[in-house]
């Protein structure tokens, strides 16, 4: 039984485990940053959109994005109502 998992679990690495699947993945947002806080913020919004087609959550995201003129931490920072 236990071969049976690391067979499964084996096989799911090589499937997911490569930077092409990271291209229509949800993933794929936190890695369009370099700075840390970005990365870490986009991360954590893509992970709380992750609810269906990952094409949707996707563009969700990066119309987020947009909306925080393209820096999610610099947003958050200094965003005032007005």
């Amino acid at each position: 039984m236990i071969e049976n998992i690391k067979a499964f679990l084996d096989s799911k690495v090589i499937q997911y485990n490569h930077s092409g699947f990271i291209k229509n993945d949800p993933v794929s947002i936190p890695h369009t940053f370099t700075k840390k806080q970005d990365i870490e913020i986009m991360g954590l919004w893509a992970a709380v959109l992750a609810w269906g087609q990952r094409v949707t959550i996707i563009n969700k995201c990066r119309e987020l994005i947009t909306l925080m003129d393209g820096a999610p931490y610099d947003f958050i920072i200094n965003h005032q109502e007005t």
